[in-house]
């Protein structure tokens, strides 16, 4: 399986490169008033409405406080057709890697973290990555077909 390796705050992870559309650099986000918790603005990308998400708060995991109103980002492809996208903030992004998926365990359980993100972790090379589940994240944060958006579950309607 190829990869795309990233860190935030000093840990690896690793998301299926099949499911990315890009990786934006210093991506200008907007906060959105009365979001879920793990919202932490939204995006234009080239016309399009991107939900940027935080790792750390999706995983439960203490925040490292304001991002500004830049962050680094991995978007991902639309799911099931929908006009947003999601995207996650990440503080740096790494290098493509390949992994075998027969090598991939299931994550440890502790009390401090939530797993439910985590499909697994793998070793290359002596290096730890922890695998983010990008479909359990969209299931979570999608209405049928549409990703959540500040139009679709933030209070706004379609026509602001």
């Amino acid at each position: 399986m190829k990869g795309l390796s990233f860190t935030v705050d000093g840990e690896l992870y690793a998301v299926d490169v099949t499911l990315v559309q890009k990786v934006a650099r210093r991506l200008a986000f907007t906060p959105v008033p009365s979001s879920p918790g793990e919202v932490i603005g939204i995006a234009n990308l080239k016309g399009r409405v991107v939900t940027v998400l935080s790792l750390n708060r999706l995983l439960g995991i203490c925040d490292s406080g304001d991002t500004g109103r830049y962050v680094n980002t991995i978007v991902f492809k639309s799911h099931s057709g929908a006009e947003d996208q999601m995207g996650l903030a990440i503080d740096k992004p790494g290098n493509l890697i390949y992994f075998d998926s027969d090598a991939i365990r299931s994550p440890p359980i502790t009390d401090t973290v939530q797993n439910h993100h985590i499909s697994g972790v793998t070793e290359i090379d002596e290096v730890f990555y922890r695998i983010v589940d990008i479909e359990s994240i969209l299931k979570n944060y999608t209405h049928g077909s549409e990703i959540i958006s500040a139009n679709s579950s933030f209070g706004g309607t379609e026509n602001e």
